[in-house]
């Protein structure tokens, strides 16, 4: 098994930290290889930001990712620009009121209203973690077991902000 995922939109959607979720959930509760390469913007908030994550049975030795298997756009901004990434194989999982899909694009789109399920959960920075819960949906990649040991793991310094994050991450579980 070999999972290559791009996530992307703009800074302070919480995209590096769904990246470095993903990838302890891989390598430490699922003892599988993971890499991660993010890039963004020098102002933090609202530039092109994305994560790179390649979860894999085998050693990685190549972290960028080439042709994604899934591809999560939670701006208009990041699908036009992997619009010419997207193979017929690929999952595209988008917001429906972030993103315009092409009509005619290849791939498989996958569209819910994450930033407006985040908001009825109260609060709007865990949109990523919904869509990370549509992706584990969907791929089956890694149990969700693995994952919200990671985000208890990841935020033990905000005790407050893991048990929203879990009920984003299952609210995403239940997305068809």
């Amino acid at each position: 098994m070999k999972m290559q995922i791009v996530l992307s939109g703009v800074g302070g959607q919480g995209l590096i930290s769904t990246g470095e979720i993903i990838g302890e959930a891989a390598s430490i509760h699922e003892n599988v290889y993971a890499t991660l390469a993010a890039s963004y913007g020098s102002e933090t908030r609202g530039t092109f930001t994305k994560s790179d994550v390649i979860v894999s049975d085998d050693p990685v030795s190549y972290p960028n990712i080439e042709t994604p298997d899934v591809i999560l756009c939670l701006a208009q901004v990041a699908y036009d620009r992997y619009l010419s990434k997207f193979s017929d194989h690929t999952l595209i999982f988008y917001d429906t009121e972030l993103v315009t899909p092409t009509p005619g694009t290849r791939g498989k789109h996958i569209g819910h209203p994450f930033k407006e399920m985040s908001i009825e959960l109260g609060n709007m920075a865990v949109a990523n973690t919904i869509a990370l819960g549509a992706i584990l949906k969907h791929t089956g990649i890694l149990k969700r077991e693995s994952v919200t040991a990671a985000i208890a793991e990841y935020f033990s310094a905000k005790p407050k902000v893991i048990g929203i994050n879990i009920q984003a991450l299952d609210a995403g579980l239940t997305l068809e």
